[in-house]
């Protein structure tokens, strides 16, 4: 309630409008696909992590940071690079409203950068050259969207490259002698899935707001989010986990993008939202099934396979809740 009253108090003021560019609803979904990453990158390096692992809670919480730096900046940086469009059509964002200056959006792009490209490498060199190919895609994207098509491509490889960043926390992984079949073809399958949905969420939210979008659009758009699914439960087949669990982790997928597609698709605010809500799913279609199997050993729920289970759908929550107050999109 009190927090519901603070932002209302501040609905017409820097603070808000700081948030709204921020797209701070979006952050936890963020954190969601770098903890894919680092869970990966655990496995990869040492197996699966005993409760006493101070390195993986380390890792996470940096890259994390790094994660949502990055983000934020993108955003900043993408309205920056908007203003005088806005100015004509989106005259109620906060650059057209003159509450901050063109030159404070542009610093804070470039300092949140490289404090993000920063703080990865103090996790590792491997996470900073990846953060620094998400820094590129940003750039890429905020150059072309307004511009042509294919800008969805570099946007959807700033958020498939986010887990890289945990994945490539452990450098011994690079090594041949230390690569497993099965983790490869997961890593493989969980980025292609997160880039398909974004580019499908993307494609979706370019077009949904016109009045007649072309069809083979729509069509696109609808067979990624199809595809998803798809790609995630192979990756896990992968690891040879149990074929139920592997369909257990893709139904919460499945149920909230049907939810949306059917329930949720006007007004188009709300449907781009509640994509954009469900990115976690993603990421839970690959560690549910992986938390379970993990569950039904010996070493039972300990703390890595409960985070696994829980880290996606707590930031599908939070993303709901912070969506009350301040926009996603």
């Amino acid at each position: 309630m009190i927090s519901k009253v603070f932002f209302q108090m501040n609905r017409s003021g820097k603070l808000s409008a700081a948030l709204d560019t921020s797209r701070v609803a979006n952050l936890p979904s963020v954190i969601s696909n770098v903890w894919l990453g680092v869970a990966i990158g655990t496995i990869y390096e040492q197996g699966f992590p005993s409760s006493g692992n101070i390195v993986l809670w380390s890792v996470f919480l940096r890259l994390s940071v790094a994660g949502a730096m990055l983000y934020i900046a993108g955003n900043f940086l993408n309205d920056w690079a908007d203003q005088e469009w806005d100015k004509e059509h989106r005259s109620e964002r906060a650059l057209p409203r003159g509450l901050f200056s063109s030159n404070s959006y542009a610093w804070v792009s470039v300092l949140l950068t490289l404090s993000g490209i920063a703080m990865t490498w103090t996790v590792s060199r491997t996470s900073a050259c990846a953060a620094s190919v998400i820094v590129v895609c940003i750039g890429l994207y905020t150059y072309g969207h307004k511009r042509c098509l294919c800008s969805v491509i570099p946007m959807g490889l700033c958020r498939a490259l986010l887990p890289l960043l945990g994945i490539f926390a452990f450098p011994n992984l690079l090594s041949f002698k230390c690569i497993h079949h099965g983790l490869l073809v997961l890593s493989i399958c969980a980025l292609l899935g997160i880039f398909c949905y974004i580019v499908g969420l993307t494609l979706a939210a370019r077009y949904e707001s016109t009045s007649e979008p072309p069809i083979w659009i729509s069509l696109v758009a609808r067979g990624l989010l199809l595809v998803t699914p798809i790609l995630l439960a192979w990756g896990n087949k992968g690891l040879f986990i149990n074929q139920k669990l592997i369909i257990a982790g893709t139904l919460p997928y499945l149920l909230w993008t049907s939810l949306c597609l059917r329930f949720r698709r006007r007004p188009v605010k709300r449907f781009i939202s509640g994509l954009l809500a469900g990115i976690p799913f993603v990421d839970w279609a690959i560690l549910l099934p992986l938390a379970l199997a993990l569950s039904a050993t010996s070493s039972g729920w300990g703390p890595f396979p409960i985070l696994c289970a829980a880290i996606p759908p707590l930031a599908f929550l939070a993303s709901l809740l912070l969506q009350r107050f301040t926009p996603a999109t």
